[in-house]
């Protein structure tokens, strides 16, 4: 009896961890956001002028929202903590920085991480919106400092409102190498010059300036540093951006801003980005799933072997 007890305890063990990494995150306050949005209104708008509010405003279908699994529980959006970009089916890039917990003093892990992709209003879900699991987290070289997210599985190809945007060539100057550079655009959520959270996902131009001394020197990788050109008199005088906010030029990822306002450079990443990512599938990021639920299953039946010893 002592023996079936101890594999009924291994069975069921290994049951839950199976659920737990199925399981998906579920949103059971959408009346709360409600409430914070003005939804009603906003349909209302919609209606009136027949257009679809959360299409017009997906200009930026790379662009990732990274949040805390354990405060997105509480209602939708209050997890979000950066920003980043999906350059591949299932590789979202972000400033490494943005995983790391100022509270613990540690990286955080990527079960306690999500990504959602698609929802160009924080607050509020859409119906083509998709969230995904982390199942391994690549942390950059001590002369970096983006990270690489692998999601738990590929975007599809043909999804409507989310798409990967390109990234650099090996060995391709960025902006920073440019006299003049046209076409520049940041998107980001944030906060406005009340501090007050910025609802929706907002695109903005932007122009190549000179980097502050400051900003040069407090990162070891190069910088792009940029001027936002805010014309919305909504956002008031100032805008403070997300880290991780997205810089972009036709459909190639220069930046994602760091957390003193430059913008980390993308292309003196690339070569580490593609020899960690392969063809940035899914089948590159579920085997460290694969390989974790190996090692928790080793260690459940180690622990059973000592409790039969005793």
């Amino acid at each position: 009896m002592q023996l079936n007890d101890h594999w009924r305890k291994i069975v069921k063990t290994m049951i839950f961890a199976f659920l737990c990494t199925e399981m998906q995150t579920t949103y059971t306050h959408r009346d709360l956001t409600a409430k914070r949005l003005g939804l009603a209104e906003m349909e209302a708008i919609a209606a009136a002028t027949g257009e679809d509010r959360f299409q017009a405003k997906m200009r930026a279908p790379y662009h990732a929202s990274i949040r805390l699994l354990a405060q997105e529980r509480d209602y939708f959006g209050k997890g979000h903590i950066c920003s980043g970009a999906l350059v591949a089916p299932s590789v979202v890039l972000t400033v490494s920085s943005c995983i790391f917990s100022h509270v613990k003093k540690s990286y955080y892990h990527p079960s306690e991480l999500r990504v959602l992709l698609g929802n160009p209003q924080r607050f509020a879900p859409h119906e083509q919106g998709l969230a995904f699991g982390i199942t391994h987290i690549y942390q950059p070289p001590k002369d970096l400092a983006l990270a690489i997210l692998m999601l738990d599985k590929d975007v599809p190809l043909d999804h409507e409102l989310i798409q990967p945007v390109g990234l650099p060539s090996p060995g391709e100057t960025s902006v920073l190498d440019a006299e003049s550079s046209n076409s520049l655009q940041i998107s980001t959520w944030g906060y406005d010059g009340e501090i007050r959270e910025l609802h929706d996902l907002i695109t903005l131009n932007a122009t190549h300036t000179a980097c502050h001394q400051q900003q040069a020197t407090q990162s070891q990788s190069p910088r792009i540093c940029v001027q936002a050109e805010v014309t919305s008199s909504s956002l008031g005088q100032k805008l403070y951006m997300d880290a991780g906010a997205t810089l972009t030029e036709q459909d190639r990822l220069l930046g994602l801003r760091s957390s003193d306002g430059g913008f980390e450079d993308v292309a003196s990443h690339v070569e580490w980005i593609l020899a960690q990512i392969g063809d940035g599938g899914n089948q590159n990021s579920s085997i460290w799933g694969i390989l974790g639920f190996l090692v928790f299953t080793g260690y459940v039946l180690t622990v059973s072997r000592k409790s039969f010893s005793t």
